[in-house]
């Protein structure tokens, strides 16, 4: 497996149907990172078995969890800006199962003593996962992909900060704290992917835009909402190395033009 390669020691166990506590690494573990999306039908893989992870965690060595989300727990709030006291209303069947994951692991860790924290996260984007990646491999947006153009304000986080945020979170201790991990700048999809264009045709100028991704600004319906990270900045401490898309597209570019030296 690519995890083994690079050293780390990995196991495969189907949550619905396996024994939890065949998986040794949760009892050895001080640190439980669950990145794991929700499934229809099941809701949270892991928590299918809450009695038998419970047990497992309770008799382990763990110290800190955290459970990665979704902003779009929030749902629609007209554009406003909303921070980790806003009341949720998730309209999609992804984002209620992504919310119901959330109280789901805040209840397990009510009977745990241990740090834990719900990190929302935004629109992840990074090397190989970007507007640049998307225009450079001439693919055509996902579904998923063209309702987001819709959308006024879009929330997003460069993975090199959901790192950092995850590094300042096992700083602390704390229980059930939820932060956003988002940028400073919810633009709209169709700005970004015109400044990607606008950075790869300088490097690049045989690559042409696809047009369903340069006209999308014309289909803007809905406002969504605008995520703040202040919570994040002041208790967490995070100095958010790509605070803005141009940064962390740039910083991608030049990537690859140092890959290519």
């Amino acid at each position: 497996m690519e995890l083994e390669l690079l050293g780390m020691t990995a196991s495969v166990l189907d949550a619905t149907t396996s024994n939890i506590a065949d998986l040794h690494a949760l009892q050895d573990a001080t640190h439980l990172l669950i990145s794991i999306p929700p499934i229809p039908g099941v809701g949270d893989p892991l928590l299918s078995s809450h009695a038998d992870l419970q047990t497992t965690l309770t008799s382990g060595n763990l110290q800190w969890l955290c459970y990665l989300s979704s902003t779009s727990v929030y749902g629609d709030c007209g554009g406003a800006w909303v921070d980790e006291d806003h009341v949720v209303n998730p309209k999609s069947a992804s984002s209620k199962l992504r919310y119901a994951a959330e109280q789901g692991w805040l209840d397990l860790v009510d009977e745990l003593d241990l740090s834990a924290f719900i990190l929302r996260l935004g629109g992840i984007y990074g090397p190989g996962r970007s507007a640049l990646d998307t225009i450079a491999k001439r693919k055509s947006s996902s579904r998923r992909q063209k309702l987001r153009e819709s959308k006024q304000y879009t929330a997003r986080i460069h993975v090199a900060d959901i790192y950092q945020a995850i590094l300042a979170s096992m700083s602390i201790k704390s229980t059930r704290k939820i932060y956003n991990v988002v940028d400073d700048d919810p633009a709209p999809r169709s700005e970004v992917f015109a400044f990607a264009q606008s950075l790869i045709e300088k490097r690049y100028p045989d690559l042409a835009a696809d047009s369903a991704e340069s006209n999308s600004q014309s289909r803007i319906i809905a406002a969504e909402k605008r995520v703040s990270n202040g919570r994040l900045k002041q208790e967490l401490g995070v100095r958010l190395a790509h605070p803005s898309y141009r940064s962390g597209l740039q910083s991608i570019l030049d990537s690859w033009l140092e890959g290519n030296q």
